[in-house]
């Protein structure tokens, strides 16, 4: 991890990731719903936005382990040392 990324900008990063995942959710389930072209259409539109979706996932889930390692390396830096 970048040690110039702050705990703002990464929480930042993983708001916009979540925004852009929510939309493709609703996407998907306006596709599933009925909406969209013929079903060939709508099923590959469909399985595109389900690989987009989970790769969101996968960086988003990134992001969270980024951010628990930077507020486990602020608690440490705050709490007495021992010794």
């Amino acid at each position: 991890m970048e040690a110039s990324r702050s705990l703002a900008q990464l929480n930042d990063e993983e708001r916009s990731l979540s925004t852009r995942r929510a939309r493709l959710q609703d996407r998907i389930d306006f596709l599933r719903a009925g909406g969209g072209g013929t079903v060939d259409e709508v099923a590959a539109l469909i399985e595109d936005l389900e690989r987009e979706e989970r790769e969101l996932s996968r960086q988003r889930h990134e992001l969270h382990v980024q951010i628990d390692l930077v507020r486990d390396e602020a608690r440490r830096s705050r709490s007495p040392k021992l010794g």
